[in-house]
């Protein structure tokens, strides 16, 4: 009778773990990525993608899609970064629901990054 609820309380931190540990890294890589394409906005080869996903690479294998707006940057304005995730559950415990709710995974997260550009 423990030991169901003992899997679930394992699981489920183990789960949360790995979200935060997700979300922190999405994070730290849109701002990175809006760092470089602030400092680099006047470079022609400026390839803000490279530079987000490098700045992460615990979130290699997992499908990042990172969206920014460097192409219009001017000394002054910001540059946003935006990298997105869909996680799916580490152990599949979590994908359905309990008693008719729906389960919480897939989950959608997402970083940004923000700073104003050079000159």
């Amino acid at each position: 009778m423990l030991l169901p609820l003992l899997l679930l309380v394992v699981m489920g931190t183990i789960e949360f773990g790995r979200v935060l540990n997700v979300q922190i890294s999405m994070t730290q890589a849109a701002r990175e990525g809006a760092r470089y394409a602030a400092i680099h906005y006047q470079d022609p080869g400026l390839n803000v993608t490279s530079a987000t996903l490098a700045a992460a690479p615990s979130l290699s294998g997992l499908p990042v899609a990172v969206t920014n707006n460097a192409g219009s940057c001017a000394a002054g304005a910001n540059v946003t970064v935006t990298t997105r995730v869909t996680l799916p559950s580490l152990s599949g415990f979590l994908d359905a629901g309990f008693f008719g709710a729906p389960g919480i995974f897939p989950m959608t997260l997402t970083g940004v990054g923000v700073m104003r550009c050079g000159g």
